[in-house]
Formats: C-alpha cells, sequence, structure tokens
C-alpha cells in the first residue's frame, strides 16, 4: 500500500531540504537526489540532524534572553543586529563597476571625470585590478554600487591622456597655425583647403550629411572668391569644420584639426545662445559628450524634434534638413553615451517627428534604438537573476536580426560582405562596427560574470564549499561566446578594411573599436584556462592593426595598454613587430581585398605551443616566432567570419524555456539577489565627491 500511495502535494512542508537548496533559498522537493541537484549535477546532501528554530514571538518580552540582549533594551539597537546584510562584507560581484579619477592641471584646478560600466575604461580597469592582483596575490574588488578610483590604472596603462582628454602637446598653441600663423581660414592655401574638404566628403559625411555635397564645394569657392565674406557666420563655421574633421584623416596635415577647430570656437562665440539649426551642426571628438549635450538641449529648445506648424512657410528642402540635423544628433548622442557609459539626454519617445527618407540614417537609427534598448532594460532596471538578463539579451539580438536588410536597403548589400574600397567602404565600416560593438557590449557583463566565477574557483575562494561543485550552465557559456565573437569580428573586419581600404584606415575612432574588442579577449584569456593558443592570435592582430593605422595621441596610447597587460600576463605574450620584406608604396592606390599582410592574424594552430600564463608567478619562456601569417577564418564558436552572426531564435529556442539552469547571486555565496540589486546601482556615481563632477 505504502508503494502505491500518491506522491505529497507540492505545497506540502518537507522535513528538511539539502544543503544546495538551504543556500540558494529555494524550495526542495525532497527526494534524494532532489530535482535541482538533477538539473544541477551537484551533490544532494542533507542534514543528519533537523534544526529546530525557535518561534518568531518566542522571548522577545524575556529580558533574560538572549535576544533581549542582542536588541539592547537599554539602548537603541545595533546596526548589525537589525540589518545584518547592510554591513556585512560583501564578496565580489559579477560586473564591472564604473570608474572616476581625478586630474591636477593646477593646485587650484581639480577635474573630475566619471565614466560607466559600458565604457571600455571600465573593462580597462577590471583587467588592471586583475593585473595588480595576479601580483599581490590578493583578489580585492572593492566595494561594488559605487565609483571606483581609476588613477593608479590609467597610470599603469597610460590611459590617462584619453580619459581626460588632454592634448599630447600642450605648450603648443592651438589657437595659431603650425607656423604660428594668425588663425583666419585665409592663411590654408586653397589646395590644402579642397583636399580636407574631399577627405571630409569622402569619408565622415555619410554621418554628417548637413548639406548636399556641391553646397560644400560651392561655400568653399565663395571663401576663397575675389570677394570674400568679411566676417564669420554660422555656415562658415559648419564649413571649417567639415575641413578640420577632413583633416584628421590626413597624416601629415592633422594638426590642422586643432587650429581649424579653436577658430571655430572664437567665430562662434556669438552664437552660443542662439538656437537654431546650424548652430547644433557643430562636433568635437575629444569633448564630444559636453557638445552634444548643449546641442541636444539647443535642439530641444527650437523644437527640431516635433513637426514645425504647417503655416510657417518652411519648404521640402528646410524640413528635411530639420529632420536629418536632430535624428544625426540622436544617433550620436546615444552613441556616444553608450560608449562612454552615461545617461543620454535624448529619447525616442519625445521625437514627433518621421524618420529621414535616407536609408543610411534609417539603418544607423535602428541601432541607436537597440542601443538605447540595451542600456535601458540590460544596465538600468532591476534583474532577479542572470537568466532573467540573459533572456533581454537574446530579445535586443531579436531585434538586432532585422539590421542584415536594413544595411542592405542603404548600401546594396549585407554584413556578410567583404570590405568595399572608397565611401561605401566607410559607410560599410561604420554598420559593421556599430552593430558588433553593440552586440559587444549587451553580452560583455556575462563575461565578466563567468570571469569573476572562475577566478574564485581559481583562487580556491570556495574551498569551503568543495562537497557543493558548480559547473557553468551552457547559456552562460553561449552568451559569452557571444560576446567575444562580436569582439573577433570586429577585429577580422577592421583588418581587412585597412589593406582594402586606405580611408578606413585613416578614420583614427576605428582604434576604439579595436582595442574595446580586444579587452574583451583579454579579460577572458586572464580568467581562463590555457587560452593563450586561440586568444593571444587576435591581441597581436589587433596590435598590428593599430600600428598600421595612422597615428595619433588615442591609437599610440592603446598600443602602450595593450602590450602593458600582454607584458604583465607573461613577457612571451608581447607582440613583436616584424620587418616586413620590401616596404613597396601603398598609398596611390588601395591594396586589392585579396591581399592581407601585414593586418592579418595567425591561426590558433600556429600558436598552439605558446605558454600560457601562471597562476602564481610570471615567467619568462619565450614564445616562438610565428610562421607566415594566414587569415583566421573562425570565431570561438566555429563559425567563419565570413558570414554574420547566429543565433537561435528567443521563440520556442533555449531563452524561453523554464527548464534552463537559472543563476543568482546567492549561488556564488553572496548575501543579496538581484531582485534588490540592479546594475545602475552597482554602477551609480557616489552622491559626494570631493571635486564636481565634469
Amino acid at each position: 500500500m505504502a508503494d502505491n500511495e500518491p506522491a505529497a502535494p507540492p505545497n506540502w512542508r518537507i522535513p528538511k531540504a539539502c544543503q544546495e537548496c538551504r543556500q540558494r533559498k529555494i524550495k526542495c522537493s525532497g527526494d534524494n537526489p532532489c530535482k535541482t541537484c538533477q538539473l544541477r549535477r551537484t551533490p544532494c546532501i542533507y542534514r543528519e540532524v533537523i534544526r529546530q528554530r525557535r518561534k518568531r514571538n518566542h522571548g522577545l518580552g524575556d529580558t533574560s534572553h538572549p535576544t533581549g540582549d542582542r536588541l539592547g533594551l537599554d539602548g537603541p539597537p545595533r546596526p548589525e543586529s537589525m540589518q545584518p546584510q547592510a554591513h556585512r562584507e560583501e564578496r565580489p560581484l559579477s560586473f564591472n563597476n564604473s570608474v572616476s579619477a581625478t586630474h591636477m592641471t593646477s593646485p587650484s584646478n581639480k577635474v573630475q571625470l566619471y565614466y560607466g560600466s559600458t565604457s571600455h575604461f571600465a573593462l580597462m580597469h577590471e583587467i588592471y585590478r586583475d593585473l595588480t592582483a595576479h601580483q599581490t596575490g590578493q583578489n580585492d574588488h572593492g566595494p561594488h554600487g559605487r565609483v571606483e578610483e581609476a588613477g593608479a590604472g590609467l597610470d599603469m596603462l597610460s590611459f590617462r591622456t584619453i580619459f581626460f582628454g588632454i592634448p599630447a602637446h600642450p605648450h603648443k598653441d592651438s589657437a595659431r597655425g603650425p607656423n604660428g600663423a594668425d588663425p583666419h581660414i585665409m592663411f590654408l592655401s586653397y589646395d590644402l583647403a579642397r583636399r580636407f574638404l574631399d577627405a571630409f566628403l569622402s569619408t565622415l559625411y555619410g554621418l554628417l550629411p548637413i548639406w548636399p555635397a556641391e553646397q560644400f564645394a560651392r561655400r568653399l569657392g565663395q571663401i576663397y572668391g575675389s570677394q570674400p565674406p568679411p566676417r564669420t557666420d554660422k555656415h562658415q563655421c559648419i564649413l571649417i569644420m567639415a575641413l578640420a574633421l577632413g583633416s584628421l584623416i590626413t597624416e601629415e596635415n592633422h594638426a590642422w584639426g586643432d587650429v581649424l577647430y579653436e577658430q571655430v570656437k572664437v567665430s562662434c562665440s556669438a552664437f552660443d545662445d542662439t538656437v537654431n539649426i546650424q548652430t547644433n551642426e557643430v562636433g568635437r571628438p575629444n569633448a564630444c559628450f559636453l557638445h552634444l549635450g548643449t546641442a541636444a538641449r539647443k535642439a530641444i529648445s527650437a523644437g527640431l524634434h516635433k513637426e514645425s506648424p504647417h503655416d510657417s512657410g518652411e519648404t521640402w528642402e528646410i524640413t528635411e534638413e530639420r529632420r536629418r540635423t536632430f535624428w544625426y544628433l540622436y544617433i550620436y548622442e546615444n552613441w556616444i553615451c553608450f560608449h562612454l557609459g552615461r545617461p543620454s539626454s535624448l529619447s525616442r519617445r519625445n521625437v514627433g517627428i518621421p524618420t529621414p527618407e535616407d536609408p543610411f540614417c534609417q539603418a544607423l537609427i535602428f541601432l541607436s534604438d537597440a542601443i538605447c534598448r540595451s542600456a535601458d532594460e540590460l544596465y538600468g532596471r532591476h534583474h532577479e537573476s542572470l537568466l532573467q538578463m540573459w533572456r533581454i539579451a537574446k530579445s535586443i539580438w531579436d531585434d538586432l536580426r532585422t539590421f542584415d536588410s536594413k544595411m542592405q536597403r542603404a548600401l546594396g548589400f549585407g554584413l556578410d560582405k567583404r570590405p568595399q574600397p572608397g565611401g561605401v567602404g566607410v559607410q560599410q565600416t561604420m554598420c559593421i562596427t556599430l552593430y558588433y560593438h553593440t552586440i559587444l557590449l549587451t553580452f560583455r557583463p556575462f563575461l565578466i560574470f563567468r570571469g569573476r566565477w572562475n577566478q574564485e574557483t581559481k583562487t580556491g575562494q570556495d574551498s569551503d564549499k568543495d562537497s557543493t561543485k558548480r559547473e557553468i550552465p551552457p547559456w552562460l557559456n553561449e552568451a559569452c561566446g557571444y560576446a567575444l565573437s562580436a569582439a573577433c569580428r570586429t577585429i577580422h573586419f577592421l583588418c581587412e578594411s585597412y589593406t582594402a581600404n586606405e580611408l578606413v584606415r585613416g578614420i583614427r575612432y576605428h582604434g576604439f573599436f579595436l582595442s574595446s574588442s580586444c579587452a574583451a579577449v583579454i579579460f577572458d584569456l586572464m580568467h581562463g584556462k590555457d587560452l593563450a593558443p586561440s586568444h593571444l592570435p587576435w591581441a597581436h592582430a589587433t596590435l598590428r592593426a593599430l600600428t598600421g593605422m595612422k597615428q595619433s595621441d588615442a591609437v599610440e596610447a592603446s598600443i602602450l595598454a595593450i602590450q602593458t597587460i600582454l607584458k604583465q600576463l607573461n613577457p612571451a605574450y608581447e607582440w613583436i613587430p616584424q620587418t616586413e620584406p620590401s616596404k613597396s608604396p601603398t598609398t596611390q592606390s588601395p591594396a586589392p581585398a585579396i591581399t592581407r599582410p601585414p593586418y592579418t592574424v595567425p591561426t590558433s594552430r600556429e600558436l598552439s605551443n605558446v605558454p600560457a600564463a601562471p597562476n602564481s608567478a610570471l615567467n619568462t619562456t619565450t614564445l616562438p616566432a610565428p610562421a607566415q601569417s594566414q587569415p583566421l577564418l573562425y570565431d570561438f564558436q566555429g563559425n567563419p567570419l565570413e558570414q554574420s552572426m547566429d543565433m537561435p531564435p528567443t521563440t520556442g529556442g533555449t531563452g524561453s524555456g523554464e527548464d534552463l539552469l537559472d543563476f543568482t547571486l546567492s549561488d556564488m555565496g553572496w548575501d543579496f539577489d538581484f531582485s534588490t540589486m540592479d546594475l545602475e546601482t552597482f554602477f551609480s556615481v557616489s552622491p559626494a565627491f570631493d571635486a564636481p563632477a565634469v
């Protein structure tokens, strides 16, 4: 009879729960092994003696009871007894914090800057902490939910100039020409100005189509005509900024960018409080966040986010210019804020105008919407578990699936097209780098989470929990694979683009995408086991590509930072540039797409004997000379790099199943879970700074 009795209803209480369920604070089925331990493949251990719990109201009125002593009846209760979790020492969290640093330009001038968790500086600080902990044998990750001081890491990795936007030669007066000439556009020869304008129209014009291309040429001819305008107006300011951006594409004349920019700053001082279309079309990479914030507020003040009244008398060209101005500002604002980890000033729900008819602009708006969703839903909300974040990330990926069709409509080809020459190749690079970087930042939290998990396993912080050794869920490895695959595809595409398109190689901002992708690969290399054969080629490919770029302060700092990290991990990991057998000129015409040296990466098999980073002390094992570089055709998941990324859809796939192994912070022994903490809280700014934040 006993064997035929039905099982107990699920709402019945069982005598005791296993240790695994008790630690995770979840309901145990009472079986041996229970359902949770079967799913997790962990030992199912029960207590030999059932703990006797005291009733909640027992002893509250007895002053002789120890509880009364703990509550302190003759005084106020102690904080540690009333709020044990608020003051308990926390274990390392899984996500990187925000970072800030202070720079003293003078004894009376103290500047402090903040960058959020999605910024490149936050991940570089994670790498710096792991490097210093690796050397000292300590794993102090500091308090979480606060901004971490990153000054020491900036100095070690030589990133201070990029962090604060410090010029490499501050003693030079950028308000004067290279020869000390008076800052006026007329001292710039027409041939050089025309060269700058052609460089701008061939590259960055795709992101700043303020006027038709022929209008730029016509206004340049008016300035250098027989009767130039007596003063610099807002139209000339836009033209001069186009020349400044074009000068940055050149290698020998990029110093003109600062000179022309300073002239625009002086000329535009009269328009500081002017609100119209033209005054919103000025930008500067070094201070783009501050300028974009000002431009966004001016655009809202001018009502560019709403349609003009029907009786305003505006022509179709003016209406389309208003829309282009606002939407490209929307693209830049959300793009830069997401990359810097700062909140955006523009929201899509406040926009009441249609998108422009330009399909390229529509494709970039689509990416900006995905960026906003990732920043809001993934980084800006409460999450009960990591599995919930995984479902959100996969949902964002589902939205990004249609980007290939939008790119085909805009450029005539999709994501799997080889790098193209000319201006269309520049637009192709813009789309692909933004696309893969959005995927990288969406899945990067899972990569950092797994790194922290592996770090605890390696350092033996869970030695007292050997009986409940946990395995990494397959979906977590899958999420990390998507982040690494996006990083690999960014590096691979830019390496090929630098040989196929000279214009792409001249845009120095691509170094940001290279260094960010390389940092993700290096972070995984640091926390994995024997990953040098598969990961180190990508770091070396990044260094080769950065070295082949037209140099600037940011590019040189990125090269130095990556080399420093590799040498700190293992001296044998340092990349040594290989001397080229011949130095044939390549500036006359772009190299064919089929020729790949020196920007290719070696295959994993060629570096199979690379020594792995040791767990204790660094050794000086010499890295063998690599063979002739060959293209690496696959990412870490074995997917061909010539094809776009693929992922099963969320609907009906692994992302929506109820049988997936969930994961909360309590699984690692942490005293709180995602229901009480969210990522924005982890990465928020400290409410009290010693210096005003900029």
